[in-house]
């Protein structure tokens, strides 16, 4: 499938626009994670933490590679837009459907946690 470049560049701003959102939501369930563990320092709540911990580290390092990932695609498609610049708003470039997906998943992993999370969050408090 083609895109214009212009769509491919807005579409990159929205999708880092996104991390960033997503970057936030995990910094503030962590800081929910911690007022649980110091109201509640039972065995059973604190490996749950760590589990949670554990989950939001790798959903970080996730956000990471796709921001870079991202920003990599945003640099080929303003060489892109360089070599034809009066040609941007044509079907002219192939649209990578793997980041699309791993924006999917993301979305997806990060509303399972938080429910997830929520879920735990009423029963330990």
């Amino acid at each position: 499938m083609k895109a214009s470049i212009n769509t491919l560049h807005h579409q990159d701003l929205d999708w880092l626009r996104e991390l960033d959102f997503y970057k936030g939501e995990i910094a503030i369930l962590t800081k929910r994670l911690e007022e649980v563990i110091t109201a509640n320092t039972h065995t059973e709540v604190t490996s749950q933490v760590e589990h949670f911990q554990n989950k939001f580290i790798v959903l970080k390092e996730v956000i990471e590679t796709l921001g870079h990932d991202i920003k990599g695609r945003e640099s080929a498609i303003e060489r892109s837009a360089e070599k034809s610049p009066g040609h941007t708003n044509e079907h002219s470039v192939s649209v990578n459907s793997g980041l699309l997906s791993r924006m999917k998943n993301l979305a997806t992993d990060i509303s399972d946690s938080r429910f997830e999370l929520n879920k735990f969050l009423s029963k330990a408090m």
